[in-house]
């Protein structure tokens, strides 16, 4: 157990380098953005990148889950193929997503429209293939990839915002432009890619892929209504400004998220593949507790320093911010779980059974957010998104008895979660010594809690 614990590890921390690279230019952007974007434009702009992220899946049909699936396991022989297989059929499906829109934009004569178009296309093509590179296993360049678009991003944003005084367009054409850079060089850098265009198409295999992500689509749309859902819900009760803020708010739970995302990548390889093991359940408990640990101790640390940032770094716009972030890394933490109980849907390769659970839960989020947001305003958008979560970690648990059992000791499990909302509280009601006092404290907690699997990562340095 040890040895493959000690791989998570390893493959986990070559993808934290990278992607907490990425971050660091991301929460400078942030802070960039709430001195000269107003709260009406980036809410736009939140809006765009919302409704992009609802229609990925659906215009190419979760290719992007299945191309990773069928590369993690595929002969050196088929790569090629199965590669040139899905950018094909993932470029058809886009073309004629464009086509469509076009069309709806001749009536309504959207605002930003080409803007909004580049951006999209070059968003499923990179996701697309970031689960490339995953599937081929090339960690270190899927590390790399992260920083480098984070970076251009930054550079770009940097120069239209600062330099030209450009708003939601500077914004949009960013994006689209690091997004396109970063993929010229993943192709430069992975030969696999070198002519993967003159292969064959397989029809076989796009059956094969659709049956198996099909089903995925409902739940990437019920995983975007948990996930922003609120924003819509936001901008037709409380106004884009309110929105604006509200992103800001959640841009800061993202390093949970990122972090969570880095160890389920690692996690989920090791779970598929060591699925058949005697010692199967031994394991995925002794990591599903060492991932929840980690996972609760990083909210420790990241709630204290989300106010001390806010209360002394944004522009006064947006301090309001500070008080929604208690249930958005709540609502981080049990989706991340979530997503880990997940997997023994994807192992059976049941997925549509993934979709009811989620289904629930958004239908779960739009309820309550509606019912509560005439009376709590944006309290009642990061409320039901915690509950929501909450209540997919519960039904996932009971689930994955079919797939595993996990022995959890839940008087530990919420011991840590009740430490985190005294966290909350403390920290909404204290100044930036007191954050910083429980920042220490987090910091010390995480060292603690997760001492073992530190001695690992420095003895293998």
């Amino acid at each position: 157990m040890e040895s493959r614990e000690k791989k998570i590890l390893q493959n986990s921390l070559i993808f934290t380098v990278g992607n907490l690279g990425s971050k660091v230019f991301s929460y400078v952007m942030v802070l960039l953005y709430t001195y000269y974007i107003s709260a009406a434009e980036l809410g736009y702009y939140d809006i765009v990148l919302t409704t992009v992220s609802l229609l990925q899946p659906v215009v190419m049909l979760s290719f992007d889950e299945g191309i990773y699936r069928w590369l993690i396991d595929a002969s050196e022989s088929k790569i090629k193929q199965i590669l040139s297989t899905s950018l094909k059929t993932v470029s058809a499906l886009t073309v004629i997503a464009v086509v469509i829109f076009e069309c709806f934009n001749i009536k309504f004569h959207f605002q930003y429209a080409v803007e909004i178009v580049l951006l999209f296309v070059s968003a499923i093509i990179y996701q697309v293939i970031l689960n490339a590179i995953r599937g081929l296993a090339n960690n270190k360049l899927y590390a790399i990839s992260g920083v480098l678009n984070s970076f251009l991003l930054f550079i770009f944003e940097a120069i239209a915002i600062m330099g030209f005084g450009m708003g939601v367009e500077a914004l949009l054409l960013s994006t689209f432009a690091a997004n396109i850079l970063t993929i010229l060089f993943i192709y430069i850098k992975e030969p696999k890619f070198h002519g993967v265009l003159k292969e064959s198409y397989d029809r076989k295999l796009v059956e094969d892929i659709t049956k198996y992500t099909v089903p995925l689509i409902p739940n990437s749309i019920s995983w975007w209504i948990v996930n922003s859902s609120d924003r819509y819900i936001i901008l037709a009760y409380l106004g884009t400004a309110l929105n604006g803020i509200y992103s800001v708010a959640c841009k800061f739970p993202t390093v949970i998220s990122t972090i969570s995302n880095i160890l389920y990548f690692a996690l989920q390889e090791a779970i598929i593949k060591e699925y058949n093991s005697e010692d199967r359940d031994a394991f995925y408990s002794s990591i599903f507790e060492k991932y929840y640990i980690f996972l609760f101790s990083l909210t420790l640390c990241g709630i204290p320093a989300t106010k001390i940032v806010i209360m002394n770094f944004v522009g006064n716009e947006y301090i309001v911010a500070g008080q929604y972030i208690g249930f958005l890394f709540f609502s981080t933490v049990f989706s991340a779980l979530s997503s880990f109980l997940g997997i023994g849907y994807q192992i059976s390769r049941e997925t549509i059974k993934s979709s009811y659970t989620t289904i629930g839960a958004a239908f779960i989020n739009i309820v309550t957010n509606i019912v509560l947001i005439k009376f709590i305003g944006l309290h009642a958008a990061t409320f039901s998104t915690f509950i929501a979560y909450f209540v997919l970690f519960i039904i996932r648990m009971v689930h994955c008895k079919k797939y595993f059992t996990l022995k959890v000791e839940w008087l530990k499990f919420y011991g840590i979660f009740i430490i985190a909302i005294v966290y909350v509280i403390a920290s909404y009601v204290g100044n930036t010594i007191m954050n910083i006092l429980l920042f220490c404290g987090g910091l010390l907690f995480l060292i603690i809690a997760n001492r073992n699997a530190i001695r690992e990562f420095l003895k293998n340095k």
